[in-house]
């Protein structure tokens, strides 16, 4: 690696366009356990109901003494599985990671971020699924997300919307 001189480096900062104040000052809404919820649950589930149905399926019905026909067994494996792929896929995968700042809010996939004004925002529920608190976005259009944004609230969300009041006052 070459030297470099600091006078350079400095010039070249003082140079760089300012960074927009509204990006930098948002603020995550929603909890950290959504990571968890969205990602590990599911594959950890996913990966041990389809093992269990594998393993009835490769193993002779001889080999597993059951009072019950094996047929029955893989019937109700798959039947659990299915059943388990239709609730995260209702549920689980529609949990987003929400940021908002006064003018804008930003949802990511984790893979994916969209930024949309709080105009877009037509209503916001609050609900419990699964023991959890889930706050709903409803948007007047759909968006690359669909038209609702489901996400689990950090505690700092309460506090932020008081502070914001402006913003969600009329939705709720």
């Amino acid at each position: 690696m070459e030297n470099q001189d600091p006078q350079i480096s400095i010039a070249d900062s003082e140079q760089q366009p300012p960074v927009d104040s509204s990006a930098s000052s948002s603020e995550c809404l929603s909890s950290n356990s959504t990571l968890f919820w969205r990602v590990f649950v599911p594959i950890f589930g996913t990966v041990f109901l389809s093992g269990l149905l594998l393993s009835f399926l490769l193993i002779p019905e001889e080999d597993l003494y059951l009072p019950f026909p094996l047929l029955w067994g893989r019937v109700f494996l798959l039947v659990l599985l299915l059943g388990w792929l239709f609730l995260v896929r209702s549920t689980l995968w529609r949990l987003k990671r929400v940021d908002a700042s006064a003018s804008h809010f930003f949802v990511t996939n984790y893979w994916q971020t969209v930024r949309y004004p709080w105009s877009d925002v037509e209503k916001v529920e609050e609900k419990r699924h699964l023991g959890r608190r889930v706050i709903h976005f409803s948007l007047r259009a759909p968006g690359r997300f669909g038209q609702k944004i489901s996400f689990l609230p950090d505690g700092r969300f309460d506090a932020w919307k008081t502070e914001n009041e402006g913003v969600l006052s009329d939705k709720l």
